[in-house]
């Protein structure tokens, strides 16, 4: 009994110094759990990142392969025909080896050594040899340079047509300013000439059975013709020649409009001058002048007759303009001998100054 009894007190003891061992292994144990499966987890996103970077260097080195075929499809139609000899040392370029993606984390695990092995193995075989690539350097090259020639060409044609098309432009606005410049410079003239003509109409009515007609205006006076003074009579020493007895009215232009004469309105002050006019001869002849304020007196005293008086018209000069106006207005000296309004007797009177 004694012997079994110590046998079970010794295991006990035993039993219970162990459980602290236990728990201290266990707990030792358990970091290095943790640690493995951090290490899985790590050779795992290492293998995710392999992966990937593979995937991206296929795809740029397909992208790139596609890129050279197509600017080799270029060159080959722009580029002249050339000699079909090859060179056994150059050998077609490949696409040049894409930068891969750096791991976040070194794996130095057995898992990841066949991925980089991978990796290493695809960038050799897009990597170019030294001959290769400066030769597709050079095409590159020549590819790019015309390229660029052809975009600076077309640019310029552009540029051409643009100032032509500017230059066309303004030809045509240019035109079109002119002909608008033309047509309201016409329609003010066509417009000056219908109020000109209204106005000569209206003057005209006004006076077609006015006694003092209009003749013209010059030097601040208007000049007017004395319709009923004014009359063709014989020309003395001539039997068949006629000339004009006219008698002019000056009136001052102070108010910067023609005076209306209507035989009505008289004006306070003007001048009276009397003429004879050879329309035949272009002569005329000054008799008298008067300054007339108001009404005048008949006693004026004027020249006689005196054919060493008459004077040849000097173009411009006031006498000019009286003559050319006067024989517009008389229309033409009479046909035959006594149809002037004037008598023997009254030619007698006129010219001899006797009174019977």
């Amino acid at each position: 009994m004694k012997r079994w009894r110590g046998l079970a007190l010794g295991t006990l003891t035993m039993l219970l110094l162990s459980a602290p061992i236990a728990e201290t292994v266990e707990a030792a144990a358990r970091p290095a759990t943790v640690e493995e499966r951090d290490a899985a987890r790590a050779a795992k996103a290492a293998e995710r990142a392999e992966r990937q970077a593979q995937r991206a260097a296929a795809k740029e080195a397909r992208r790139q392969a596609i890129a050279d075929a197509k600017a080799a499809r270029a060159a080959a139609k722009a580029a002249p025909p050339r000699s079909t000899t090859v060179t056994p040392e150059v050998s077609a370029p490949s696409a040049p080896p894409a930068p891969t993606a750096k791991p976040a984390l070194t794996d130095t695990s057995p898992a990841a050594a066949p991925a980089s092995e991978a990796a290493s193995a695809a960038e050799a075989s897009v990597a170019p040899t030294g001959t290769g690539t400066s030769t597709y350097a050079a095409r590159q090259k020549e590819i790019a340079d015309r390229q660029a020639a052809r975009a600076a060409e077309r640019a310029d044609r552009q540029q051409a047509r643009a100032e032509a098309k500017a230059d066309r432009a303004a030809v045509k606005a240019d035109r079109r300013a002119a002909l608008a410049a033309d047509k309201a410079e016409r329609r003010a003239d066509a417009a000056a000439a219908r109020a000109e003509k209204k106005a000569a109409q209206r003057q005209h009515r006004r006076e077609k059975n006015a006694r003092y007609k209009t003749l013209f205006e010059d030097n601040g006076f208007t000049y007017y013709m004395d319709a009923q003074n004014t009359r063709w009579v014989p020309r003395p020493y001539s039997n068949k020649e006629f000339m004009i007895d006219a008698w002019v009215r000056l009136v001052e232009n102070t108010t910067g409009a023609p005076v209306g004469e209507d035989g009505k309105i008289r004006p306070a002050r003007y001048f009276l001058e009397h003429y004879y006019i050879s329309e035949a001869r272009r002569e005329v002849m000054f008799l008298a002048e008067l300054e007339v304020t108001g009404r005048p007196n008949n006693d004026v005293k004027e020249r006689t007759y005196d054919p060493r008086r008459w004077e040849k018209l000097v173009p411009g000069s006031i006498e000019d303009a009286l003559y050319e106006a006067i024989t517009k207005e008389m229309r033409g000296a009479p046909k035959g001998p006594g149809s002037g309004g004037m008598s023997l007797r009254d030619m007698i009177e006129e010219y001899a100054r006797i009174s019977f």
